[in-house]
């Protein structure tokens, strides 16, 4: 099975009890440098790619801010419409293909999902198409030491979760900018995670 499929089948299997799996419990100490970088936008249009069950928008006001999130998990969009859907839109859809119009949102999301994509600069180029100019894009996930990261990305074709791809912070810069992105930093967010902070170069 291939790694987006074996990705779709995890948070498949995993969506009704997501918060108490290991993979819920490893994102929500994340949050916190997340929503920080949110919170400095007073409004706007938020799209959370790999939205998962919804969870960030517990902490978001759908009065401040227009929520939506996208999975390509539809058990996990099931579970974020029933928690979440007056407060968001959800759509069960690919991050490969964004279902939204060039230059609409102002802060893409994108938390511990990032590693699972095989066509990251894909998915780059259509966060980079939705972005407002000086729009800002937000991706955390796992950061392995720098002396395991490449044995880590060896053993990801055995992942059972879908795990594709860990990145250091060369490496993402690189990437965000050979996709028209402009870096402004990366935080260490826990002891191995981190969140990239990008922006829709104008």
């Amino acid at each position: 099975m291939e790694s987006k499929e074996k990705t779709k089948q995890h948070f498949n299997e995993t969506a009704a009890d997501y918060n108490n799996s290991n993979d819920g419990k490893f994102v929500t100490p994340m949050y916190e440098s997340l929503l920080k970088e949110i919170h400095k936008s007073q409004t706007g249009r938020i799209l959370d790619v790999g939205c998962g069950n919804g969870n960030l928008f517990s902490f978001l006001s759908n009065e401040q801010y227009e929520l939506f999130g996208i999975d390509f998990s539809k058990n996990m969009i099931a579970e974020a419409k029933k928690s979440f859907l007056e407060k968001a839109s959800f759509f069960v859809a690919d991050a490969e293909e964004l279902p939204f119009a060039d230059n609409t949102i102002d802060i893409i999301t994108c938390n511990a999902s990032f590693h699972h994509y095989v066509h990251p600069n894909t998915v780059l180029a259509e966060m980079k198409r939705v972005l407002k100019d000086g729009g800002k894009l937000l991706i955390g996930g796992p950061y392995p030491p720098f002396v395991i990261r490449p044995i880590m990305n060896l053993l990801t074709k055995y992942s059972d979760e879908g795990d594709y791809h860990f990145y250091g912070i060369a490496e993402m810069k690189k990437l965000l900018a050979n996709n028209g992105l402009e870096w402004n930093s990366s935080i260490k967010t826990g002891r191995f995670t981190i969140l990239h902070i990008a922006k829709q170069s104008v």
